[in-house]
């Protein structure tokens, strides 16, 4: 008979759920929508609710009459400035500038001369402004924009590849958010924690559910991994955060039980279970938004034991991990595509602010910044002063188009492509039809190094205090699959012989085996 316990691996890329079932560790599948259905991405697609229009106000509608139409000859009378402006600067760029800067110029103008149509397209017709007024008019007696909370009230949920895609199809639809666990032990507003903790309470109800489906039974208890250290710059503070807002919203998920266990030292029960003798281990598991190791004694003599800490010898984490690396990456290939590092005509410097949170798919409130109102002026006021405007309409596209998770989604394959070729191009025609960038091993390299610095220092913390080297590190979690990360490890510790686990089971697994431990005895 199946239990009704799980393990479960709440992870910041990937989620999966593994049980105990004819005496070993099963995994459950998760997300039939991709093409590993025993995981499931690690985001959510919230859609708005659909709501009554409310009538319009003839007071304001005659109101926003008046100021679109103001509003439509000032941007007018601005655009008609900036052609004359453009016209001088191509007079002035074609004596001596290069022919890509006077195309760049040329592209410009031409836009802007659509633009001047267009306001005087609609300057001309009353309905179109009456349309335009009355939309604004009703828009007063409602919200601008659905809240988070208001989206989980009244909106639909979509979970891993599902949500992704529909996205992908219809950004502007929802709200897209990807790794709720990287904000769990975040400082923000005790409204939006909230709003997370219901995030976390579906995610986890919606695995419960998959879960009890398919062993046929009602799933009430649960062991769910957790990082050594949550992303967070609260230290222990943000930890105890996490694990809390967890606690509660497993509850408000429908489990009655639920114990906690550090990832490296769930893979280590993972790995416990193949060895035959008594092992020093050193358990590395490296994911998309932690990196944690566990030095640990194993052995099948206490494979059963329920209280093990007389052989966890040493337990340390950083906040960092595979999304780092990919930002680091898209820092350093991908955005000087998009005019990072270029100079306005007039040799000063493009400010690296204007990039910030490009690709900050871990960071809510850069990501926010970066699609708002006051960056896309920034940017279209130095699209016109840049010496390189092409480049900046890119950055335009991403930030206008909120293309940032489809740009790291394309970051992280390249990535896992890497690993098995030296070099790859990389298409990025969702940004430009065509347009793409090469590539390289030592690229990826070049961008882990400041990552790999700081789990080498973790590394050797945990040696000093137990006082000697392990016999062996295993590796896990989906960076511990890279070559780079492989190769590294092996010349830091020549003399350490290195295992690499399964990536993507082996914390769901230990998590079952530990939740066996815990409750089959109750």
């Amino acid at each position: 008979m199946a239990p009704d316990y799980i393990g479960i691996d709440f992870g910041t890329c990937n989620c999966s759920v593994a049980a105990w079932v004819n005496n070993q560790a099963e995994l459950i599948p998760v997300d039939n929508n991709s093409d590993m259905p025993f995981k499931i991405r690690s985001s959510i697609y919230l859609k708005a609710g659909d709501r009554p229009l409310p009538k319009p106000n003839m007071h304001s509608i005659s109101k926003y009459e008046s100021e679109i139409t103001k509003d439509l000859n000032r941007q007018l009378k601005e655009t008609r400035n900036e052609i004359t402006r453009l016209n001088a600067q191509i007079q002035a760029a074609a004596e001596g500038q290069p022919q890509s800067k006077v195309d760049g110029l040329q592209f410009l103008l031409q836009s802007t001369r659509r633009k001047e149509q267009r306001f005087i397209d609609e300057l001309s017709k009353s309905a179109f402004i009456k349309a335009k007024a009355a939309r604004l008019a009703m828009a007063d007696s409602v919200s601008k924009e659905d809240s988070l909370n208001d989206m989980l009230v009244s909106g639909s949920i979509l979970f891993g590849e599902a949500g992704f895609n529909e996205f992908l199809l219809s950004p502007d639809e929802g709200r897209y958010i990807n790794s709720p666990k990287n904000f769990l032990g975040a400082k923000i507003p005790k409204v939006l924690l909230d709003d997370f903790e219901t995030i976390v309470a579906r995610f986890l109800s919606y695995l419960r559910i998959r879960a009890e489906k398919h062993l046929d039974r009602q799933i009430k208890r649960a062991v769910i991994a957790r990082p050594v250290n949550y992303h967070s710059t609260m230290g222990e503070l943000g930890n105890k955060q996490a694990e809390a807002l967890m606690a509660r919203a497993s509850a408000k998920a429908g489990f009655d039980e639920v114990h906690f266990i550090h990832e490296p030292l769930a893979a280590a029960y993972h790995f416990e279970q193949k060895i035959n003798t008594e092992a020093e281990a050193m358990v590395v598991d490296l994911g998309g938004g932690t990196s944690d190791i566990t030095f640990c004694r194993l052995s099948a003599e206490n494979a059963d034991k329920l209280n093990r800490d007389d052989d966890i010898l040493s337990t340390q984490g950083i906040r960092q991990g595979g999304i780092a690396c990919d930002k680091h990456l898209a820092n350093g290939v991908i955005s000087p595509l998009f005019g990072r590092g270029g100079r306005t005509a007039d040799g000063r410097a493009i400010p690296n602010v204007l990039f910030s949170g490009t690709f900050s798919i871990d960071n809510m409130p850069e990501i926010t910044d970066f699609y708002s109102n006051n960056r896309a002026a920034s940017i279209r006021q130095y699209i016109i002063d840049s010496e390189e405007p092409l480049k900046l309409l890119r950055l335009q596209r991403v930030q206008k188009n909120r293309l940032t998770h489809q740009l790291m989604h394309s970051v992280e394959r390249a990535k896992i492509k890497l690993s098995d070729s030296e070099k790859i191009r990389l298409p990025l025609d969702f940004v430009e039809n065509k347009l793409d960038v090469k590539i390289t091993r030592s690229d990826t390299s070049d961008t882990m190094k400041i990552w790999l610095d700081k789990l080498f220092a973790i590394i050797e913390t945990s040696i000093k205090e137990v006082g000697y080297a392990p016999e062996i590190i295993y590796l896990t979690g989906g960076m511990g699959l890279s070559p780079i990360v492989q190769k590294a490890i092996k010349a830091e510790y020549p003399k350490i012989s290195i295992e690499v686990a399964d990536a993507f089971s082996s914390v769901v697994m230990g998590a079952a085996i530990k939740a066996r431990r815990v409750f089959a005895s109750l």
